[in-house]
């Protein structure tokens, strides 16, 4: 591919990531308001459940959509992954009850986006530019946590809470699909009698007979399980104690908006230049067990802040890490089914995970969720220390703008 249609990929790419982000940050800046305003009050335990269904749904879609990417390509997963997300962002604004919100979690099977961006991505760098371009997506992320949350908030002022969050679905769906139908180019896709049926065997194939892959696939369960324990105690339950309306929601999205931007273009420059990717992702780690363990013993909400920029940050890059080691493990016409792979694990965490926390926080204490995040934290880092390999670094397509990368 020439450099000047990477260039027009990936500007497209992030256009459509901070569009779906856009409508994602909108919708958890009004969520929680939401989910107090039902005719029952909620628990912590009943956020969990619905959570762990939800990530269940995601779980089932990841599969089948990870074996139809590959015949169907990335544009038509997309405009499902739009399809589905604006449904269900449209339907939140009806649901009144625990029953509501619960069945809704249906429509999260093709919040797929995600891992389609990283199949796609994938087939327009090198090992050396993934991880880069990766952390480039935070870019449109990171204006997307600053603009979402504002018109979210103004738009119910001018309303209410639901009409706002009724809106977001068509917002999404109106700006998003015909991107992704008029711009984004045909990047990758096998032969649709090569891969005509639905094979779930694949999986386990590819799983046994590939290290790597499994490796990786190890390195994001861990990830992701000290992430969620984390989330949902700081966001559900901790800073949900501390915000009193939509405008110290809308800080906390900020603050994470602020982190990204950091990260992309005054720490990942200066270190990509000065670490292998093992030690970055170790560097990472540490940041993770710090923001977690402090946690714990935070009493503020400015103190939360902090901590959620540090976290942030530290999450991303070994995000970006993690997603770089699968999808170079694999060969272009399985990249769909590897990345839907990373993203059942993902979502089976998910689904896991929140009934795990929820159930400390009401029969123990919200602080062992924290210390959860943190031991995972610490035996991720000693199994990359001892068994990650070391790879040269990603530095050939370093950060800070589309318009300077050199292909």
């Amino acid at each position: 591919m020439s450099s000047e249609k990477k260039q027009k990929v990936m500007f497209v790419l992030c256009l459509i990531f901070g569009l779906w982000h856009f409508a994602t940050q909108w919708t958890t800046t009004l969520l929680s308001f939401l989910q107090w305003d039902t005719e029952e009050v909620m628990t912590i335990t009943d956020l969990g459940y619905i959570q762990a269904f939800g990530s269940l749904c995601n779980a089932i879609g990841a599969l089948v959509f990870g074996q139809i990417a590959d015949s169907w390509g990335a544009q038509s997963m997309f405009m499902f992954s739009a399809f589905f997300t604006a449904l269900y962002y449209s339907g939140i604004s009806m649901a009144r009850s625990w029953y509501s919100f619960f069945f809704l979690q249906v429509l999260r099977f093709g919040y797929q986006l995600d891992g389609t961006a990283e199949m796609y991505l994938a087939t327009v760098t090198t090992e050396s530019e993934r991880t880069s371009a990766l952390m480039r997506l935070t870019i449109p992320q990171a204006i997307a946590m600053f603009f979402g949350p504002i018109v979210g908030s103004k738009v119910a002022a001018w309303t209410s809470l639901r009409t706002s969050q009724f809106i977001v679905g068509f917002v999404l769906a109106g700006t998003m699909m015909p991107v992704v139908f008029f711009l984004l180019p045909t990047t990758h896709s096998i032969p649709r009698l090569a891969s005509a049926r639905f094979r779930p065997q694949d999986y386990w194939y590819m799983v046994s007979k590939n290290a790597a892959l499994m490796e990786g696939l190890l390195i994001r369960a861990l990830l992701i399980s000290a992430y969620v324990c984390y989330e949902m105690i700081s966001r559900n339950f901790l800073l949900r104690n501390y915000m009193h309306n939509t405008n110290e929601s809308a800080y906390v999205l900020l603050t994470m908006a602020g982190s990204l931007l950091a990260v992309q273009f005054i720490i990942m420059p200066i270190v990509q230049r000065r670490a292998s990717p093992k030690r970055l992702l170790q560097v990472a780690l540490i940041g993770l067990f710090f923001s977690y363990l402090s946690a714990a013993f935070a009493d503020s909400f400015h103190q939360m802040l902090v901590i959620t920029a540090v976290q942030t940050a530290a999450y991303a890059v070994a995000y970006a890490e993690s997603s770089t080691q699968i999808t170079t493990a694999v060969e272009l016409t399985d990249l769909g089914k590897a990345t839907g792979l990373a993203s059942m694990v993902q979502w089976l965490t998910h689904f896991i995970l929140p009934i795990y926390a929820s159930q400390l926080v009401e029969h123990l204490h919200y602080t062992f969720a924290f210390y959860t995040s943190a031991t995972l934290s610490v035996f991720l880092f000693g199994y990359i220390s001892v068994y990650g390999k070391e790879t040269p670094n990603r530095s050939g397509s370093l950060l800070p703008s589309l318009s300077a990368t050199n292909y």
